[in-house]
């Protein structure tokens, strides 16, 4: 119902936005401040219980008597106008002169008892408020605040868990969308060089060539099964550190080796520079995951005949490594979701390349396990991009 009386502030646009993210009016959760409310009115057995949402327009009611539509108007405006004074006031608001000698508020003077409570997410915003009404004088006591308290602190587990099983429901649905559509041209492939094998069987190097496309095609499959697991052990903190001293110049080596061939298929080439051998505490297993990851997404989108520009080096105690290419660079819609799972970006592999969508999310999870940051710069399309990973850096005692 529109609110005639309170206008829509500025910062409304936001409040918005996180209301949407609840989906608060949506059926789902629409049933869950319904039940709050009714469960509110009849615990304190009050007139009517109010959940009134903070972009100043929605409201779900519950009351024990027929409201007609302008009793309703008031109560959810008075409502509005009573959360944001001192709580001393409720108890009295019925007899001051703003209440009184109002007209405004003739349909519901009878009314003289008011509380209410903020429904607060984890970063402290209030989505909304649970709001009481009676007709009879009624002090607010330590019980009634505390109930009250633990009724919206109820509804609000409730909203994040309907919002965790959507966000869940919505990953499961893209990795079984993943599976299908990456896993369906290896394992096409495969069928099709079966068929091949049985026409070639006495001719031993086109034999060798086929088992080269199945080794490379099984090798696409497990790399898409790999990510789609160790991204899911991530999340839910199923995979610990295992932390020692490393050498990022050791860790790098390695990972450099592994994509030495993917890059000379594209006369892409290494440019490397690594000063004072900086030292990390650092689980080397996972850590060349993490920057073998970068590596092998900058072979991906670099164009061919160029170089992958690759430093490390420590400051104020931090490692640095950066990796720049000068692939196509990013938007800056890429940019706000580089990072996110099954991400889609405007970016394409230059050598068309397959991607899960979940390498970027794997660097970003493994660098915090790190106590790191990373972060992607891009001066826009066509004009490259560089990732610069920093975790803490020891001193080795000599």
């Amino acid at each position: 119902m529109p609110n005639k009386h309170f206008q829509i502030h500025w910062f409304d646009k936001d409040i918005k936005k996180i209301l949407d993210r609840y989906e608060l009016h949506e059926d789902p959760a629409k049933q869950s401040l319904d039940r709050t409310a009714s469960l509110a009115q009849a615990a304190f057995k009050t007139t009517a219980a109010f959940v009134i949402l903070a972009d100043f327009q929605s409201y779900r009611l519950k009351s024990n008597q027929l409201l007609n539509h302008e009793v309703i108007e008031k109560l959810f405006d008075l409502a509005h106008l009573l959360k944001e004074v001192e709580p001393s006031l409720w108890n009295c608001f019925s007899n001051e002169p703003f209440f009184t000698d109002s007209e405004l508020w003739a349909p519901i003077r009878e009314y003289q008892f008011f509380c209410c409570q903020a429904i607060t997410n984890e970063d402290g915003v209030a989505l909304g408020w649970l709001c009481l009404f009676d007709k009879q004088h009624r002090l607010q006591d330590d019980q009634t605040s505390s109930t009250l308290k633990t009724m919206a602190d109820m509804l609000m587990d409730d909203l994040e868990l309907k919002l965790q099983i959507k966000k869940s429901n919505r990953i499961q649905n893209e990795i079984i969308h993943l599976a299908a559509h990456d896993l369906k041209n290896p394992l096409s492939g495969i069928l099709g060089i079966t068929d091949h094998i049985k026409k070639q069987m006495h001719d031993s190097d086109q034999l060798d060539e086929i088992c080269d496309l199945i080794k490379d095609s099984s090798k696409r499959m497990l790399h898409i099964l790999d990510d789609i697991l160790k991204s899911g052990f991530l999340e839910n903190g199923k995979i610990q550190l295992r932390v020692s001293p490393g050498r990022f110049a050791e860790v790098l080596e390695q990972v450099l080796t592994a994509n030495k061939a993917a890059a000379a298929k594209k006369n892409q080439h290494f440019d490397v520079e690594i000063s004072q051998e900086p030292v990390a505490l650092m689980d080397k297993h996972r850590m060349t995951e993490l920057l073998d990851n970068l590596v092998n997404n900058a072979v991906k989108y670099a164009p061919r005949n160029t170089d992958i520009r690759i430093r490390i080096w420590e400051d104020d105690g931090e490692v640095f490594f950066t990796i720049y290419n000068q692939g196509v660079g990013l938007s800056e819609d890429d940019k706000m979701k580089i990072f996110h799972k099954f991400s889609r970006l405007s970016a394409k592999p230059t050598g068309g390349e397959s991607s899960t969508g979940l390498g970027l999310s794997i660097v970003k999870m493994l660098t915090e396990m790190h106590g790191g940051k990373i972060n992607a710069d891009s001066e826009g399309i066509d004009k490259g991009v560089q990732f610069t990973l920093t975790i803490p850096a020891i001193r080795m005692v000599a």
